[in-house]
């Protein structure tokens, strides 16, 4: 049975990678990343570091997958077209904050791995029964209940730092070989490893942001916090997509570029399933 890590660039999956290609875990067949278009610049400089890493220590290979750019479709909103959204804030009717369906992580990023795992790996054509697979996801002991059931027949969602494998079925079974670990301890077993720790990997525009995160991103990463109050204009009128009020994306419904950010404020704003952040 193929072994696939879920590669998200953030410190868990970047880890489970790492383990997997040094032994300290099965190694694994493929790692995939799907690059949704606008990582945090300090993620892609993460990239360049970890590709060079896994040619010089005989690693995993690793597919980066470029298919479909979420940052170029929202920027072009207007452009005919289905439309996928991103769980932006509008204000509903009574003035109350509303949140959009969170369609991105689905379509940009699993949908986008599955099909990689269905082209590339198996050389399936479109509609074909894939062979189970063990999809590897990089979530630790402290956000368990980011744990889910997959929706297909075919994977088996694979936690190795949970020790857990979830089915279809919602039957779960424990993993023999998992290395039960939280978020800190991953952190320290990178600096037990002298290796760099990766940064918190996710669309710069990502609403799923706390203030402090919005303020350091304004403050450290200006090109990409630029990039973001881009997107945050350009999804502003959605009207063609059939959203009647405006769009933004900060709680406070306000422009970002006008947001003075409160940096006490560490609470994102809702829950990003388990294929982003990590």
């Amino acid at each position: 049975m193929k072994q696939i890590i879920s590669l998200g660039m953030g410190v868990q999956s970047t880890a489970i990678y790492l383990m997997s290609s040094m032994g300290e875990l099965p190694r694994a067949d493929h790692a995939i990343f799907s690059d949704t278009g606008k990582e945090g610049a300090a993620t892609y400089q993460y990239l360049d570091f970890l590709l060079g890493w896994q040619k010089e220590n005989d690693g995993i290979p690793i597919a980066v997958c470029r298919d479909r750019n979420l940052h170029e479709d929202l920027l072009n909103a207007e452009r005919p077209g289905r439309f996928t959204s991103i769980p932006a804030f509008t204000k509903n009717d009574d003035g109350s904050v509303g949140m959009l369906r969170r369609q991105c992580t689905a379509e940009y990023k699993i949908t986008v791995v599955d099909n990689y795992i269905r082209d590339h790996i198996y050389g399936l054509s479109k509609g074909s029964r894939r062979p189970k697979t063990q999809i590897w996801h990089g979530i630790t002991l402290d956000e368990i209940g980011r744990m889910s059931q997959p929706y297909e027949a075919w994977k088996i969602n694979t936690y190795p730092f949970l020790g857990q494998m979830t089915f279809k079925t919602e039957a779960t079974e424990r993993l023999s070989w998992a290395r039960p670990m939280t978020r800190s301890d991953v952190v320290q077993w990178y600096i037990l490893q002298g290796l760099p720790i990766p940064p918190k990997s996710s669309c710069v525009f990502c609403p799923y942001q706390s203030d402090k995160a919005w303020a350091l991103k304004k403050k450290h990463s200006p090109e990409d916090f630029r990039d973001a109050v881009r997107i945050d204009e350009a999804i502003r009128n959605s009207t063609a997509k059939g959203i009647h009020n405006p769009v933004y994306l900060h709680r406070s419904c306000r422009p970002l570029a006008t947001i003075a950010f409160d940096v006490i404020k560490e609470e994102e704003w809702g829950e990003c399933s388990g294929n982003c952040h990590v």
